[in-house]
């Protein structure tokens, strides 16, 4: 791997608008925190390469002394990590250290003799759109339907997955994103943390605040931290095909594989379907958390405490919403969680269309 020069502070590569248009959006955002419990949140929105809102609220956690949430307090994203790591996996195929989508993933991993028939003709693309079937059961990984013919989302494919592309790769799969995207870049508030610090926000649960970091940093676990902004901005280097201020810092085909519909061609329509890990919008479906009113084509990733975020191409727009709640993104009741993944997604969209319209006054 080489080393790039910096192409200049990230935080001044796009100029800030602000769109009260956006206000609406910031409302459901603190609301749906205060019903979780949670004791923080953010919004930051890029349309048409403007930053249009950015939004703060709250504090690292419900003590008197607590940090109050800034542009700088990183989050931890939970599943929003395997965006990450989808990227590098179409990375890896892209200088051929993966030499197809289909190949058996027993061809790059060793796998325990237990294991060996839950892994028999499961694909990296399997893994990429949760379509393998497999499972743990007393520790081992079992598998509950042939590879390809259903959709469970679950962790137990990401383990596997985060050891063949380092495999692949020969180094750890975090380590590429590093050095060709985050340093050259000079983004400072990714990554996968070791040590507390002050700028990161704990998980609350039941009132009591947590930092989920973890003894290693190679990507393997789910200790990475991201701030609302660096977020937002790595939705819109997907949005911009990779190329950021005149400079192509991920090729463009490597963005392509990473949010094109990556999905086995039998499996069932009404299913979701996935890229590398993103979720994309093809066509409708209850298990999917992008709303019906939101373009085809468009791709989302959501961790558990809450980070989500969404790029919408058709409207030039990025959107990253930020919690802290360790049960989940919404409080339970009588609706499903898509239910209100697929609410905020609406009414993010609905926002970004009267943003677009005329002067209204």
């Amino acid at each position: 791997m080489t080393h790039h020069a910096r192409l200049g502070d990230i935080y001044t590569m796009l100029n800030k608008k602000a769109n009260r248009d956006f206000d609406r959006l910031m409302f459901y955002v603190e609301r749906i925190n205060e019903l979780n419990g949670a004791s923080a949140c953010a919004l930051f929105v890029i349309q048409k390469d403007r930053i249009v809102a950015e939004y703060y609220s709250g504090a690292h956690s419900f003590e008197k002394s607590a940090r109050h949430i800034q542009a700088d307090s990183q989050f931890n994203v939970a599943s929003v990590r395997k965006s990450y790591l989808g990227l590098a996996t179409a990375w890896a195929l892209h200088l051929g250290k993966i030499a197809s989508l289909d190949d058996p993933i027993l061809n790059y991993l060793q796998v325990s003799d237990g294991e060996k028939a839950a892994c028999t003709g499961i694909t990296i693309r399997n893994l990429l759109t949760h379509t393998h079937g497999l499972y743990e059961q007393d520790g081992q990984l079992a598998r509950s339907f042939a590879p390809g013919t259903d959709w469970h989302y679950n962790n137990a494919g990401i383990g596997l997955l985060q050891s063949l592309v380092s495999s692949a790769l020969q180094y750890p799969y975090f380590h590429l994103l590093r050095e060709q995207i985050f340093e050259p870049l000079g983004w400072k508030e990714t990554g996968y943390r070791s040590i507390a610090s002050d700028q990161l926000v704990p998980v609350i649960r039941d009132k009591q605040a947590h930092v989920r970091i973890r003894p290693t940093t190679d990507g393997s676990q789910g200790n990475l931290f991201v701030s609302a902004r660096e977020l937002a901005y790595w939705g819109y280097l997907h949005l911009k095909s990779g190329s950021i201020n005149g400079k192509q810092i991920v090729p463009e085909s490597v963005i392509r594989t990473a949010v094109s519909v990556q999905a086995p061609l039998q499996l069932p329509a009404g299913l979701p379907r996935n890229g590398c890990l993103w979720f994309v919008k093809d066509g409708e479906s209850s298990q999917c958390p992008i709303g019906s009113e939101i373009p085809r084509h468009s791709y989302e990733i959501v961790g558990l405490y809450g980070p989500l975020l969404l790029v919408v191409p058709e409207l030039e727009l990025v959107v990253v919403r930020m919690s802290n709640q360790e049960k989940g993104n919404y409080a339970e009741n009588e609706r499903g969680y898509n239910d209100y993944l697929q609410e905020f997604g609406n009414l993010a969209a609905a926002c970004a269309r009267q943003a677009e319209q005329p002067d209204r006054r």
